[in-house]
């Protein structure tokens, strides 16, 4: 009977040893992370804050104009972070999704990996030539502009899909950025 409290107790020992060692990788590894800029948080994007950046004025569709809560989403062919974001939305209802597709090499790229995806093609503008992104002044994948009733509110990176389940309902959207006197988002 005392061996098997010995055993036991060796075995309490062990056990709170492997705890504490895992405590030890994680505290590491989020610090690796970090001091690398790993980490999960989005970066606002200045955007124009008046009507010159409207969904129909940079090339898209005029009926999102309308829209009293669009989230337009500027994802790329070639970025594995993009693809995950594409990938949790096939979960969501995309009536309040617009994709820019970038970085594509042509319309028929553009669409294979949209189809590869499942994600509906007429949700979704493939930008080849990146004007849509240009007339906004997105320049990094992948990032969102929030939209009220064709009025951007809020631009920002996505860094996982996670960062961007609050903005598909409109309820949970965070407040937006304070606005710079020349018409810009402030960081």
């Amino acid at each position: 009977m005392g061996f098997l409290w010995v055993v036991v107790a060796a075995l309490s020992v062990l056990m709170g040893i492997c705890v504490l060692a895992l405590i030890d990788q994680y505290q590491t590894l989020e610090l690796i992370r970090t001091s690398l800029k790993l980490e999960d948080n989005p970066s606002p994007i200045p955007i124009p804050m008046d009507d010159s950046i409207k969904p129909s004025l940079v090339g898209l569709p005029p009926r999102l104009d309308a829209q009293p809560h669009l989230a337009l989403l500027f994802l790329s062919v070639s970025c594995t972070t993009c693809r995950s974001i594409a990938e949790g939305l096939r979960r969501k209802d995309l009536d309040l999704v617009w994709i820019v597709l970038q970085q594509a090499h042509s319309e028929e790229e553009g669409r294979a990996w949209l189809e590869g995806l499942n994600m509906p093609l007429d949700r979704a503008t493939i930008d080849v030539d990146e004007g849509v992104a240009r007339a906004i002044g997105i320049d990094t994948v992948p990032s969102v502009v929030l939209y009220r009733s064709g009025e951007a509110f809020l631009a920002q990176t996505l860094p996982s899909f996670r960062q961007l389940q609050p903005l598909l309902n409109a309820r949970t959207v965070p407040s937006p950025l304070p606005v710079a006197k020349e018409g810009t988002v402030r960081l």
